[in-house]
């Protein structure tokens, strides 16, 4: 039996390799590179980039950030037991787009702000404005801003403010 497959085995022709296949392929290769060459440099090289520095984008410009002056103040407070002057300076950054309209809306409830403002900082824990960022008292005057100042309906309903900034200094006022 193992002689009669050797045998089966001898019999058949061995497969060769598709030269004329390969030489098909190869050439079509270096034809096509041929052609391809040619044709870049017959066109010749593409004019060169001048990039315009003079152009803006407006929607990127309305978009952008700028800070604006809510509140310069000195605040009381004596949860501590001794009476402490904080003297406090906050900014809010709004878009571009929507500062006209923050800054009315600013005026129309100045008061209550400011009132709200105050009373933040004369309940506020002695812990909350040691803080090194004060980032509980920016969280609850934001939280006062985005009641008062309301949200922007065209842009997904997000608040018109997107970050209140302070900067504060303790004094002591006995």
């Amino acid at each position: 039996m193992a002689e009669e497959k050797n045998n089966e085995q001898a019999e058949q022709p061995k497969k060769k390799l598709p030269i004329k296949l390969f030489l098909a392929i190869f050439g079509t290769l270096i034809l096509e590179g041929a052609i391809l060459t040619g044709v870049f440099m017959f066109t010749g090289q593409p004019e060169a980039v001048v990039a315009d520095t003079t152009a803006v984008d407006s929607l990127a410009e309305e978009d952008k950030e700028v800070e604006h002056l809510l509140l310069q103040d000195k605040f009381q407070n004596i949860r501590t037991g001794r009476a402490y002057l904080y003297d406090t300076t906050i900014y809010i950054t709004v878009k571009k787009k929507n500062l006209s309209e923050v800054e009315d809306r600013l005026e129309k409830n100045r008061a209550r702000i400011e009132s709200a403002i105050s009373s933040i900082f004369s309940k506020a824990e002695p812990a909350y404005l040691m803080e090194f960022e004060l980032s509980t008292l920016t969280r609850q005057i934001k939280a006062i801003l985005d009641d008062r100042i309301g949200r922007d309906e065209d842009d997904e309903d997000k608040p018109f403010i997107t970050d209140v900034i302070m900067r504060m200094k303790r004094f002591r006022a006995d």
